[in-house]
């Protein structure tokens, strides 16, 4: 009777699956309670192994950035550094880190971390000393190829392919960032600024835009009034600049400023703001970044939960 009693009570106090997915239960449990990770299962949130495994991917890529840079790291050959003295750097010997360990991260899929034998080792042993480590050259992303000075074509005013306007299109969220800078900035590492060709209806009517905001720029007075900023034409037909000495094309080139929406208009032209984007299409902006956990007190508690729940329970 008690049996059939908690039956009942389970029972109703699952809801029914909804009619819109009746496949799927809702409030994310199951009929037999108990929440469901992503493989369907049931599984614990907090796993001691994936949290072990997270440090030591951390620990070896700040071994390896220092490494790569040159610093204090262990001796570099090629991007590849010796296992034994990696395992032997500070930041990895307080974490007791072991080969084995090493060698299972390795081995996972896309793991970010490579081991080879070093050179003139046919056999290696299962020993750190015979191994090299480096980061997994499948997993690095290759940059995207800038423009160069072989694919380029330097613009001038007498250039017969000078276009009369082109435009740099951004976010209503960015906007008022790129107005407060004083004008269009390079970002770090980017080479050139990128903007596109506009080709005028009837020699005089912009055609529809898809950005949120459009600065328009008039080139050829844009190149008369700063005869310092070098423009060129990519092979791909977009106008591409370096910028000015601080990599900015200020806004006093610019001729005006577009919002796509038409309650919106005219933001900016002829040096002048004309309107402002509306707080609530600025977004919410970056959120500060928090301070990470330190290392000692990341082992610690790592140790703590090992205690707690036993490393021998987890599947």
């Amino acid at each position: 009777m008690a049996d059939q009693c908690l039956d009942d009570r389970s029972t109703d106090e699952i809801m029914l699956p909804s009619p819109l997915t009746p496949n799927a239960s809702r409030h994310g449990r199951g009929r037999h309670g108990g929440s469901f990770t992503k493989n369907k299962t049931r599984g614990r949130a907090y796993s001691a192994i994936d949290e072990r495994q997270w440090l030591i991917s951390k620990a070896l890529s700040k071994v390896l950035k220092l490494t790569t840079n040159g610093d204090d790291g262990p001796e570099p050959s090629d991007n590849w550094a010796n296992c034994e003295k990696v395992l032997a750097h500070d930041e990895i010997s307080v974490l007791g880190i072991e080969f084995f360990e090493i060698q299972a991260l390795c081995n996972l899929s896309k793991s970010k971390f490579a081991l080879k034998p070093k050179p003139g080792i046919s056999n290696p042993d299962q020993n750190a000393s015979d191994y090299m480590i480096g980061n997994n050259p499948s997993t690095i992303v290759s940059p995207v190829n800038e423009p160069t000075s072989t694919n380029i074509i330097a613009l001038s005013l007498q250039s017969l392919s000078l276009p009369k306007l082109i435009v740099y299109e951004t976010s209503y969220a960015n906007y008022p960032l790129v107005l407060a800078s004083g004008g269009i900035r390079r970002a770090g590492g980017q080479a050139y600024l990128l903007f596109k060709t506009v080709p005028l209806i009837d020699a005089t009517e912009l055609p529809p835009v898809s950005a949120d905001v459009s600065i328009y720029i008039d080139l050829p007075l844009a190149m008369e009034k700063d005869k310092n900023i070098k423009w060129f034409r990519s092979e791909t037909g977009a106008v591409i600049t370096e910028g000015d000495a601080e990599g900015k094309i200020d806004k006093s080139l610019w001729k005006n400023v577009v919002g796509r929406r038409a309650d919106i208009g005219i933001l900016y032209e002829d040096g002048q703001v004309k309107k402002e984007v509306p707080i609530g299409l600025r977004g919410k902006g970056a959120k500060p970044k928090k301070s990470g956990k330190g290392m000692v007190a990341a082992i610690s508690e790592i140790r703590s939960h090992e205690k707690n729940i036993g490393l021998c329970s987890i599947d």
